[in-house]
C-alpha cells in the first residue's frame, strides 16, 4: 500500500520503497529522497507520503483501548500517572509520529515540534508530523 502511494506521487519517475538502518521506511523518487510513514490499529490503515523531497513525516494510528492500564506508560512520557485514556493516546500518538519522522525517542527534545491530529474515528486517536529535514533549526533530531 504504501509503495503504491510513492509509485502515486512519483508520477511515472523512478520510485522506490526503503528501510534506513533503524527500519524506519522511507522513499526515493527520482533520486530524491522523500518521507513516508504507515501505521495501522484495529483494521484501520493510514499512509503518508511527502510530496515533496526532503520532508520527514510520521503517522500514528491507534484505538483508544479504555480497557489498558496506562499510569506508567504516561509516566514514560513525561504524562501524570493519572492522564486519562483518552489523553495518553493523544501524546502517544504524537511520540510515535515524531518518533517515525525523526528517530527522536525523548519526549522532552520532541517537545520542540508540532503535530497535527488527523480526522479518525471517536475511538482512536491520531497523529501527523512533518519536518522539512533541509532546515537547520532542528539538527539534533533530523539527522538520525
Amino acid at each position: 500500500m504504501l509503495c503504491d502511494l510513492v509509485a502515486y506521487v512519483a508520477k511515472g519517475n523512478d520510485a522506490t520503497c526503503l528501510k534506513d538502518e533503524d527500519g524506519r521506511p522511507w522513499a526515493e523518487i527520482a533520486g530524491h529522497r522523500h518521507g513516508v510513514s504507515i501505521s495501522h490499529s484495529r483494521g484501520w490503515v493510514v499512509v503518508a507520503v511527502a510530496v515533496d523531497p526532503g520532508l520527514l513525516i510520521g503517522i500514528d494510528l491507534e484505538y483508544r483501548d479504555e480497557g489498558r492500564s496506562v499510569p506508567q506508560m504516561a509516566e514514560q512520557l513525561g504524562l501524570p500517572g493519572t492522564t486519562s485514556v483518552s489523553d495518553f493516546y493523544d501524546a502517544w500518538c504524537r511520540y510515535e509520529a515524531i518518533f517515525k519522522a525523526t528517530g527522536e525517542s525523548d519526549p522532552v527534545v520532541q517537545l520542540d515540534l508540532s503535530s497535527v491530529v488527523l480526522p479518525v474515528p471517536a475511538d482512536f486517536a491520531s497523529s501527523l508530523v512533518m519536518v522539512d529535514a533541509r532546515e537547520k533549526s532542528h539538527p539534533d533530531s533530523i539527522n538520525r
